[in-house]
């Protein structure tokens, strides 16, 4: 130790500690908590209430029905027929074909395009080349174009083919 340190007893540290620990203590009782009154009883009930409330739906409330999955048209690579089908859990393609009773059905791209450049309104639905194996693009039998998985849409703007459904307009009677 230096020589000019003073040594401190141990009376004298109990007494140190014992004028100042008090007054640090009473200030910290005298002042509230944020949570006491009021606001402590208001924080109180919320959170019951929203204890009773999650309770009450966890007991009460049937669970969520597991979405249903939509149909998707298959193709059957024997026949060149498609089909609906919705997949099921750990079901592989290919799939069993109702034409052929064999596992030939793939999932089938849908091409909306014309020889003439317009869209259709109902798809040509087209086997993919990736499917069989083949390392080919796989080109629409109807329009000629490339026909890609997940095929896009024709872009907005491209006119429709004209409806063989509509009655012909006939010229006006000049006579």
């Amino acid at each position: 130790m230096a020589a000019d340190t003073p040594i401190q007893t141990h009376e004298e540290e109990s007494t140190l500690a014992a004028t100042t620990t008090p007054e640090a203590s009473e200030n910290e009782a005298t002042r509230p908590s944020p949570l006491s009154g009021g606001l402590g009883i208001l924080v109180a009930l919320i959170l019951l209430s929203t204890a009773g409330y999650l309770a009450y739906q966890s007991k009460y409330n049937p669970e969520p029905t597991p979405l249903d999955p939509p149909a998707i048209t298959y193709i059957c690579a024997d026949s060149g027929k498609t089909f609906e089908h919705k997949p099921q859990v750990g079901e592989t393609n290919p799939i069993l074909s109702p034409f052929s009773n064999k596992k030939t059905a793939y999932p089938a791209e849908k091409c909306y395009w014309t020889k003439d450049g317009k869209q259709k309104r109902a798809p040509t639905f087209v086997l993919l080349n990736e499917h069989l194996g083949i390392d080919k693009p796989t080109i629409c039998p109807d329009c000629g174009r490339l026909v890609i998985n997940h095929n896009p849409l024709p872009p907005t703007g491209t006119p429709f083919e004209k409806s063989n459904d509509a009655p012909a307009s006939q010229p006006a009677d000049n006579g």
